[in-house]
């Protein structure tokens, strides 16, 4: 342990407790004053020992009734063990013979605070404005209480006192962001961090939040100005290098995109977020080698992240090479195995390697869990019909017609069955229905089956040329 004990060194206080544990295993009545109280309650506070703690505490308190600091650090004990109402009925007994202090009230109304009682809490939060003179600290405590009754404007107009105490609080500044974002209001954040940075030309995180709000706005290019602004000032400020490549993304700017997120790597250690990201960006250049490098160094530091497997197993799907696609996405479910998304590639997999009976055993899963997925009727049908299978090829697109008329999907396959069979004017009725839905949908799907494409009567039906 290498913790600061106040006046007592670590020797001290391992006498202490040595001796506490002595007295409590021989019933001996040792006496301990109040300072010595307060050293070994704080040992088991520091190594997380709750059973000790609480002894400590009653007899500490048995020993000296009149000492509140005991009540009180039990108080705080039974608040971050979610036993709000022991604790509330200890502080207001505390508060009947200490009505103004600062500490009680404070755990008061943090106990209010977490048991959903937030008025409550901003009540008592402001009563302790007059009697500390840790006035920053309360005007957070009671942003943080507006925030949570989203009561945004408040939130921010509290936060807006922090820093007109203290205009270097990093902390306000990322939670007026925050606020901003999660009541949609970019406008006024842009107001507000542009004001800020002309006042206080060298804050960084007030030009990072202003790249944050122009990326929100979608801004790309003036958000980009603002992490190189953040940057100017401070160059290893990692984050601004990761947002900034974020924009260049967004921008289309693949390669530009990854010397920012390689430049994170020299002022931080390398994770697996930034790896996953420089993968993406050099799928976008069909560089798939060097992608599927990236999303394993993901996995070197993270092995619990489902998205990186998933990557790699579309990268071989879309080649055709199942084999290799099939045990990335097993390894993607094994870490989130209720994705749906996951499950479908899955099946998918197992459709192309011709395993239709694992891929409808995947497929019907999804049905169950998901019936109103727009694309399963669709392939699962497909299976079926491959496999010779025409009634449950049509049931399941009955199944799918039924929980959504509206889904030209299931209309298509149903002409394109029916063309199949012969029935010109079932294929022809059913491509009417789908189109009603989606004209432009329709002629996307059509595109991929070129056996009625070729008709010229759905040409014509689709006033399209010969």
């Amino acid at each position: 342990m290498e913790e600061e004990f106040n006046n007592f060194s670590q020797e001290d206080v391992n006498r202490l407790v040595e001796r506490f544990e002595a007295s409590i295993q021989d019933t001996d009545s040792a006496y301990f004053d109040v300072e010595e109280f307060e050293e070994i309650i704080d040992y088991y506070d520091i190594v997380h020992d709750s059973k000790k703690l609480h002894l400590a505490l009653q007899i500490a308190v048995n020993i000296h009734p009149n000492h509140i600091v005991f009540k009180l650090k039990e108080a705080q004990r039974l608040v971050s063990s979610k036993r709000f109402e022991g604790a509330i009925y200890i502080l207001q007994d505390i508060l009947q013979l200490e009505p103004q202090n600062y500490m009680v009230l404070q755990t008061l109304a943090f106990a209010y605070g977490n048991m959903g009682k937030h008025k409550l809490s901003i009540k008592i939060h402001k009563q302790t404005l007059d009697i500390t003179s840790e006035i920053k600290d309360v005007y957070m405590n009671i942003a943080y209480e507006y925030e949570n009754l989203h009561e945004y404007d408040k939130a921010i107009s509290y936060l807006k006192k922090v820093l007109i105490e203290d205009s270097e609080d990093e902390g306000a500044l990322y939670e007026i962001l925050f606020c901003y974002e999660l009541s949609k209001n970019m406008d006024e954040s842009l107001k507000f961090f542009s004001g800020f940075i002309d006042e206080h030309p060298y804050s960084q995180i007030a030009w990072f939040n202003l790249g944050i709000t122009y990326s929100n706005m979608q801004l790309y290019e003036k958000a980009m100005e603002a992490y190189d602004y953040t940057l100017a000032i401070d160059e290893e400020f990692s984050s601004a290098y990761f947002n900034k490549a974020n924009a260049l993304i967004n921008l289309g700017e693949f390669k530009k995109a990854i010397e920012n997120f390689e430049e994170t790597f020299v002022y931080e250690e390398p994770d697996s977020t930034t790896h996953m990201y420089i993968g993406q960006c050099y799928e976008n250049l069909t560089n798939k080698d060097a992608a599927i490098k990236h999303y394993f160094k993901a996995i070197e530091l993270n092995d619990k992240l489902p998205e990186a497997y998933v990557n790699i197993a579309l990268l071989y799907f879309n080649i055709e090479n199942y084999s290799k696609a099939l045990p990335m996405i097993k390894q993607a479910l094994s870490i989130a195995p209720d994705n749906l998304d996951y499950k479908y590639i899955y099946g998918d997999i197992y459709a192309e390697m011709e395993d239709y009976k694992m891929a409808i055993e995947v497929y019907l899963e999804i049905v169950d869990i998901d019936p109103d997925n727009k694309e399963i009727y669709f392939d699962l049908a497909g299976i079926y019909w491959n496999m010779g299978d025409r009634d449950n090829a049509f049931a399941i697109l009955d199944k799918g017609v039924e929980f959504s008329k509206i889904n030209y999907r299931n209309y298509i396959r149903l002409a394109e069955f029916y063309y199949e069979m012969g029935d010109i004017n079932m294929t022809l009725n059913y491509i009417s229905v789908a189109c009603n839905s989606s004209k432009e949908g329709c002629l996307e799907l059509l595109n991929g089956i070129t056996n009625l494409m070729n008709n010229e009567e759905v040409r014509e039906l689709l006033g399209l040329k010969k």
